[in-house]
């Protein structure tokens, strides 16, 4: 190990520490100190110097930590192929990446960069995002000759293996593109649930800002009311009112901006059996992604994106931290939001059999589940809940009877949706096997995977359900679980016993 070339990256580079560092403290340490923000707002005064020198020591920190870390950070790229990172102020490691286990070579262009002709070369494992080596601070031209080093030494590598795979026919096809209008992309945030979880985040501090609201802004608009409508209407009612649309109206504004931050002038190419992403308003992300390495396809749409006649489409690749980890990381391949007939041009590329026609998915021949789960969560999640309220109503705890009545017709309503939405289909094209798994209540979600691909299968079936001749099926991937419950248990039997005999008989890799 000492005889090892180990390099430095660019002084630069002490900007992207510095900014990843910062977002990392936002994002994770944010919430884990929310406890002492909510004493600090409500308990502490002299707010203002004190959150002042709080701010100060806290960026004085990060300064003195991110240029620890880059006095530290070393790289090396060995003869035997492999990636060697040292890194860590407190605690020191060195991260290991051997080129084969390379799933792609991103190249991210941040804003900060752009007028240096700067790049980060991000090398991405089949693991989690703590995983990955990233280079930052590196010139184009090294990033691009890093891609080719480690794309050619994998190809070499696996030749002998792709002499035994079919041909590839898609070595010959023409370079096919998709792109999204800033427009579309802005619909995205209106489909997302960034603005309930900004609202979350916020709970903690309704109390304060809305004593600050009503001192500075609701009694204004108080006033302002009860000269204009006079008593027309309740102007305290109707300035809170006011207070909370806005408030609503900023968070789905802030929604949007990140939408456009993280998706701006969205293209996708694809050619070869590869898709290349670029996206990105602050950093140019280039993403690439090989068809082999998409493990299931899932197309979403929920309540808003139905209103707007909108999907989104993933592709999600096998990860370490289940599907949360693989959905959210930067390196899974999401399509933010798609028409119809974009939807369909995406699954023409990654599964040319999934012929979608007419309005919907409805083409598929979905097969349900047994009525045995309507009729369990009728029992459990609408007529339980509802004898609850109804009883309440007659105890004298300030409810009527009729909200019994109502709760049970919403939420009979809610579990029959949720059971028809079941659903599973089963397709066999050119000597392959596919599934599509349906869900959802409101929203709806399809997952499509190769059957090869599974890791692992599981049936579980409880006492009344043995009685009834019932299983629910479970099916392990590198990136989630997909799962039906209360299908017969011959043909939960039936499909374990194929899909384990397709992964186990198929030579391909699964990744």
């Amino acid at each position: 190990m000492d005889n090892l070339k180990w390099q430095r990256v660019s002084s630069w580079s002490l900007v992207y520490f510095i900014v990843h560092f910062a977002f990392r403290f936002v994002k994770d340490g944010v919430f884990n100190l929310l406890p002492i923000m909510v004493v600090f707002v409500t308990q502490v005064e002299n707010k203002w110097f004190w959150g002042q020198v709080a701010l100060a020591v806290a960026i004085i920190s990060l300064l003195i930590y991110s240029f620890f870390y880059y006095i530290n950070f070393r790289f090396c790229i060995t003869d035997e192929h492999e990636i060697l990172l040292n890194k860590g102020v407190f605690k020191k490691e060195r991260l290991t990446l051997n080129f084969l286990r390379v799933q792609n070579v991103n190249i991210a262009e941040p804003f900060y960069f752009k007028p240096l002709g700067l790049v980060n070369c991000i090398f991405d494992a089949a693991g989690s995002t703590s995983q990955e080596a990233v280079l930052p601070g590196v010139t184009s031209l090294y990033a691009e000759q890093m891609r080719e080093r480690v794309l050619a030494y994998k190809e070499t590598q696996q030749q002998t293996a792709a002499k035994q795979q079919p041909e590839d026919t898609h070595t010959n096809e023409p370079q096919q593109c998709l792109l999204l209008s800033n427009k579309e992309v802005a619909k995205f945030g209106l489909m997302s649930n960034m603005a309930i979880l900004a609202l979350a985040a916020l709970a903690p501090f309704m109390n304060v800002v809305l004593e600050f609201l009503e001192k500075a802004v609701i009694n204004r608009l108080e006033s302002f009311y009860q000269q204009e409508v006079g008593v027309l209407v309740d102007a305290a009612a109707l300035a809170v009112f006011s207070i909370l649309v806005l408030v609503v109206l900023v968070v789905v504004l802030l929604s949007v901006l990140m939408s456009l931050i993280r998706f701006y002038n969205f293209q996708l190419y694809f050619q070869a059996g590869k898709f290349k992403r670029i996206a990105g308003l602050l950093e140019r992300h280039q993403l690439s992604v090989s068809l082999d390495k998409v493990q299931s396809l899932l197309i979403k749409q929920n309540l808003i994106a139905r209103l707007l006649k909108r999907y989104t489409v993933q592709c999600l690749q096998a990860t370490s931290g289940g599907f949360s980890a693989g959905a959210k990381s930067k390196q899974s391949l999401v399509m933010p939001v798609l028409s119809l007939e974009q939807v369909k041009q995406v699954c023409q590329w990654v599964h040319p059999w999934l012929n979608l026609t007419g309005d919907d998915f409805k083409a598929l021949n979905f097969k349900g589940v047994e009525k045995a789960l309507l009729i369990k969560n009728l029992c459990f999640y609408a007529l339980l809940p509802s004898a609850l309220i109804a009883f309440m109503g007659y105890a004298g705890q300030g409810y009527s009877p009729v909200y019994g009545l109502l709760c049970a017709v919403l939420l009979s309503s809610l579990v029959y949706l949720s059971y028809r939405r079941y659903g599973y289909y089963f397709y066999q094209y050119q000597g392959r096997y596919y599934a599509v798994f349906r869900s959802g209540m409101i929203s709806v979600h399809y997952r499509v995977f190769e059957l090869y691909k599974a890791q692992s299968t599981r049936a579980v079936s409880t006492y009344f359900m043995r009685k009834s001749g019932l299983k629910s099926l479970s099916i392990q991937l590198a990136a989630g679980t997909a799962t039906m419950p209360y299908i017969k248990a011959e043909q939960a039997d039936e499909i374990i016993d194929f899909i384990l005999c397709q992964a186990e008989s198929d030579q391909r890799s699964w990744m």
